[in-house]
């Protein structure tokens, strides 16, 4: 059978207030879980037990407790209950310390009262029930040979997350202007801030070329041996078709006049007989050509045909 101990136990976990009659009262308050950063542990949500002396009322819970537990009527279980308590009074008398177990401890002070000190060993409140006590390591300030102490790991944290925005600030504050053409296109790219993209190196340099001024031209294009630019001026159907002298370029030269009008009965000649004729306008002088090209071999062919119908020939570079 469970002693008077046992059920004020029982009953305190059930009850926020039980009076032991002739004794005191035991106020049960349940308090949530906190940390104790001097023993380094945390304490989980517990029942929380006060003594009060002055509570002595019998409000029938622990005397009713014993009498159903014992089988007992009333008044022999509050006559029981109260020889229970002449023992732990005769206790406290010699100025020993009573202890109840799981509950706690009682002893009387310099004036005679009552001190109670709670058994944090057995946690009274049920929902909690299994969890225990959880050790951690506080956390102290670091200290260096003969040196004051320095920053705390939180205070080293803060230096770490400083630096870790001022370093690529620092580095990229140097290496945009140095590295990339951003200032002075005053145009940044996602690309700019990647420091292991190859830069183009090629530059780009404006050159102006000065060309006769020439009314109506057309430039046209065509590709034989090598690429070669005519430039034709616009005239009327009846005007011969003038080509400026380019360098680099090897003329066949049948004819050479001063009046432009017989270099033009010349070239309607050749014409007929299939050359591609031009007139070269150098100075005072309009020479009709035949063909043209940018290497020997490329006016060979020209030079042939002109050879087997007795045209005579010579090549202006």
């Amino acid at each position: 059978m469970k002693s008077l101990e046992d059920l004020l136990i029982e009953l305190l976990q059930q009850h926020e207030c039980v009076v032991d009659p002739a004794f005191g009262g035991f106020i049960a308050k349940q308090k949530s879980a906190f940390v104790d950063f001097e023993s380094g542990l945390i304490h989980p949500p517990f029942r929380e037990i006060g003594f009060n002396i002055q509570l002595q009322s019998n409000d029938g819970l622990l005397v009713n407790q014993f009498a159903a537990e014992y089988q007992l009527d009333y008044t022999a279980s509050l006559d029981t209950v109260a020889q229970r308590v002449t023992t732990w009074n005769e206790v406290l008398r010699q100025g020993k310390q009573l202890s109840i177990p799981k509950i706690g401890n009682f002893k009387k002070d310099l004036e005679g009262n009552i001190q109670f000190e709670q058994d944090r060993s057995f946690n009274l409140l049920m929902s909690a029930y299994g969890l225990e006590l959880v050790g951690f390591i506080p956390t102290k300030p670091l200290v260096i040979e003969g040196e004051k102490e320095v920053k705390n790991n939180r205070q080293l944290w803060k230096y770490a997350a400083a630096a870790a925005i001022a370093i690529p600030i620092a580095f990229y504050s140097i290496w945009i202007p140095v590295k990339t053409p951003a200032l002075e296109s005053g145009m940044f790219s996602y690309q700019d801030f990647n420091p292991f993209k190859t830069q183009n190196e090629n530059t780009y340099t404006e050159t102006q070329i000065d060309l006769p001024r020439i009314e109506h031209v057309s430039i046209e294009t065509t590709y034989r041996d090598a690429y070669e630019l005519h430039v034709n001026p616009k005239v009327a159907p009846d005007e011969p078709t003038i080509t400026l002298i380019e360098p680099h370029v090897m003329y066949c030269i049948a004819g050479c006049f001063s009046s432009e009008e017989n270099a033009n009965r010349l070239v309607q000649k050749l014409e007929g007989l299939g050359f591609n004729c031009s007139i070269l306008h150098e100075g005072s002088l309009y020479k009709v050509s035949l063909g043209h090209g940018f290497s020997e071999e490329s006016v060979d062919s020209i030079l042939n045909k002109a050879k087997s119908l007795n045209i005579q020939t010579w090549i202006l570079k």
